[in-house]
């Protein structure tokens, strides 16, 4: 690690750390966390208790979306190895990358840490082209590994597609999925459901830091109740879109009522977020295409607006 090149850890086991700094070749920063600038990098540990208090909003994951506002500075979380959910709240937080803790084994996978943070690099690209492909094209054209490695070194497809705020898919790429799941569930008669989940207009008035604190809690209500194969994207300023494949009317309803009992529970006491849901599903003599699927969506969503935080409304009528 270049000598300028300081970490800082946030997190209560020493185990960890002590794996963390001999992964990256030196002791974490001996300074306040709020010292951290542009250049630093700083590792969080996802069961940092109360360690978790150093953040800025003493809480892991909405620390580590605070902690990204400051720019050029690198933000890792170190997650268990067997963790499914604690990996999609650090990319949804913005995390720059995320290192495992096997525990039983005592053994830190940091390989995501290492490019960032100016640990061991692999042999230079040049190099390496020249001994497997001696002879490029006569034309001067673009070997195929080296356009394998052009398009690893631009934005992915998925970070194009990301909202800017919430680190979420955005809205054409829901758009693309909807129109992707709607004709596979017409080709092989399979249930699809649409919900529409509203955290409230107030939401999109907080200021900056209070709106991300709150979206990184939602983020972590969304996560944990959704599966893998389910979508979710942010359609609007402060409503979520989920596309739940192979669902049908019931476990829909079921999931819908939990996600938005869990944000209540979540944000108890807080007037400015109150979520509602709206809810279809096809088949339906009433849905013939996607677009009437998306509009009987909004209008259930209307419906439970009207009639009040807590409320998902499965019917528009």
């Amino acid at each position: 690690m270049a000598a300028s090149r300081r970490w800082f850890w946030v997190g209560s086991r020493n185990v960890v750390r002590d794996a963390v700094a001999k992964l990256l070749g030196s002791p974490c920063a001996d300074a306040p966390l709020a010292s951290a600038a542009a250049g630093d990098c700083v590792v969080v540990d996802a069961l940092a208790g109360a360690a978790a208090s150093a953040l800025p909003t003493g809480h892991v994951f909405g620390g580590v979306r605070a902690l990204k506002q400051t720019k050029g500075l690198a933000v890792f979380v170190v997650v268990a190895a067997d963790d499914r959910v604690g990996p999609m709240l650090a990319r949804f937080v913005l995390a720059d990358g995320v290192a495992t803790w096997d525990d039983a084994r005592q053994r830190l996978d940091g390989a995501q840490l290492l490019p960032q943070t100016g640990g061991p690099r692999r042999a230079p690209i040049d190099a390496l082209l020249a001994k497997l492909e001696p002879r490029l094209s006569a034309t001067g054209g673009e070997s195929n590994l080296q356009r394998l490695l052009r398009f690893e070194r631009e934005d992915s497809l998925g970070q194009r597609l990301q909202d800017a705020e919430t680190g979420l898919f955005d809205g054409p790429y829901a758009a693309l999925k909807l129109d992707e799941e709607w004709k596979r569930a017409h080709r092989f008669s399979l249930p699809l459901s649409l919900l529409l989940l509203d955290l409230g207009g107030a939401v999109d008035r907080l200021p900056a830091d209070q709106r991300a604190q709150v979206f990184a809690e939602a983020a972590g209500v969304f996560l944990n109740e959704c599966r893998d194969i389910d979508v979710l994207a942010r359609f609007a300023p402060t409503v979520f879109l989920f596309l739940l494949p192979g669902t049908g009317a019931d476990g829909a309803e079921v999931l819908g009522k939990r996600i938005v009992a869990a944000l209540t529970r979540r944000f108890a006491g807080r007037a400015d977020v109150q979520p509602c849901g709206g809810l279809a599903t096809a088949p339906s003599s009433e849905i013939p295409d996607r677009r009437t699927f998306l509009a009987v969506a909004e209008a259930c969503l209307a419906r439970a607006r009207a009639t009040g935080p807590g409320v998902v409304a499965t019917s528009w009528q």
